[in-house]
């Protein structure tokens, strides 16, 4: 079990990661090229406003828990291929989905339930970038 202040610091790297999955949102957006890409293109900027309200959420939680919201950025990711673009983003928000998971349970365990229920509707939207980019790429999940 950890504590608040390992809680917050775990809360501070995840709000790296949505300043950055925003960031690479919006220079994806730009990149990507093609007819078929348009509707993907809407559709990411639309994540990247979702990340943007993820880190206000985030950086609101921090200091609720005493602590100082970073200004540091994750690493980022670019292509030139439209659909390493798509797998990049696709990647983040498989990470972020765990992180979030596992952000819940922390949360939960120091009795911080109304927290755990923030990060639980931010994982929700992370789950529905999931199920976008994975359309988006034609992965098709069906149990035999």
């Amino acid at each position: 079990m950890i504590n608040k202040k390992e809680l917050i610091s775990n809360l501070n790297s995840d709000l790296t990661k949505e300043y950055a999955a925003m960031i690479q949102y919006i220079q994806h957006s730009s990149m990507l090229h093609g007819a078929e890409y348009v509707e993907v293109i809407d559709k990411i900027l639309e994540h990247a406003n979702d990340e943007h309200e993820h880190a206000v959420i985030l950086a609101d939680i921090i200091q609720y828990l005493g602590g100082i919201p970073t200004v540091e950025v994750y690493p980022r990711q670019t292509s030139l291929d439209n659909r390493e673009m798509l797998y990049q983003d696709l990647n983040y928000e498989y990470d972020a989905l765990n992180g979030y998971n596992q952000r819940v349970s922390q949360a939960e365990n120091l009795g911080l339930f109304d927290i755990g229920q923030k990060l639980r509707n931010i994982a929700l939207e992370e789950e529905n970038h999931i199920i976008d980019l994975e359309k988006a790429l034609g992965i098709l999940k069906i149990d035999p």
